[in-house]
C-alpha cells in the first residue's frame, strides 16, 4: 500500500492580491501518477503542492506563501536546509511561508515552492534525471509535469526528500536553473543513498 500523504489541497482568499487562481488551480489536491517517459524505476504517488496568498485570522497575512508541509518537515536537516535556501531564485526574492520546512521565492503564477520532508519516492517510472551543477554536484531528480505548465522536482536516493514546484512561465526553457541552484545545499546536508537506474545502467 502506497504511504499516505498530506492533503495539499490550497486556497485563494478574495483581496489578497499577488497569487492568481491560474497557476494553483491544478494543484489544489493530490495528483494521480503523472507518468513521463525515463527510466525503469516503478513506485508511489507524490503528493502535488503549490505556493499561494491566504489570509487566515492570526495564521498568516497578505504576501505570505502558505503549503502544506512534508510528513517529516521536523527533521533537524530540514531546518538547515531551510536556512541554507538562497535569498533569490531566477531572479525573484525569497518570501515568507507559513510551514515549517518550506521555502518560497516570487509571487503570483510565478512563484517557486521548495518543501523538506517529504515522503522519499520509491523505485517509479517516472522521469529521474542526474542533474549536475558547474562545479560537479550531482543530484538525483524524479520529474513530473503537472497541469497548469508546472513542473515538480523530488529528491531521489536521499532522506529526508526534498520537493520543488517550479511554474514554467518563472523557469522559461530552464526550469533545472531552479534545482541545480540548491544542488550543494542537498549534496552538503543529505546523503545520496540511491541513485536513477536508466537503460544500460546496472541495477
Amino acid at each position: 500500500m502506497a504511504p499516505s500523504v498530506p492533503d495539499a489541497r490550497a486556497h485563494l482568499v478574495h483581496g489578497c492580491p499577488g497569487y492568481p487562481r491560474r497557476v494553483l488551480a491544478p494543484l489544489r489536491s493530490l495528483l494521480p501518477d503523472v507518468r513521463l517517459p525515463g527510466s525503469r524505476l516503478p513506485g508511489p504517488r507524490l503528493p502535488a503542492l503549490a505556493g499561494i496568498c491566504l489570509l487566515t485570522a492570526g495564521l498568516a497575512g497578505c504576501g505570505t506563501v502558505r503549503v502544506p508541509a512534508g510528513e517529516f518537515a521536523s527533521d533537524p536537516v530540514c531546518a538547515q536546509i531551510v536556512m541554507g535556501a538562497p535569498e533569490q531564485m531566477l531572479e525573484m526574492d525569497r518570501v515568507e511561508t507559513s510551514s515549517q520546512g518550506t521555502v518560497a521565492w516570487g509571487s503570483g503564477d510565478d512563484t517557486v515552492v521548495m518543501r523538506c520532508g517529504v515522503i522519499p519516492p520509491g523505485p517509479t517510472t517516472d522521469q529521474c534525471t542526474r542533474l549536475e551543477d558547474g562545479a560537479g554536484v550531482q543530484v538525483d531528480w524524479i520529474i513530473q509535469e503537472l497541469d497548469g505548465g508546472v513542473l515538480q522536482y523530488t529528491t531521489y536516493g536521499r532522506e529526508p526528500a526534498i520537493d520543488l514546484t517550479v511554474p514554467m512561465e518563472a523557469a522559461g526553457d530552464q526550469p533545472s536553473a531552479v534545482p541545480l541552484s540548491v544542488a550543494r545545499l542537498v549534496e552538503d546536508n543529505i546523503e545520496a543513498t540511491d541513485h536513477c537506474v536508466g537503460p544500460g545502467d546496472e541495477a
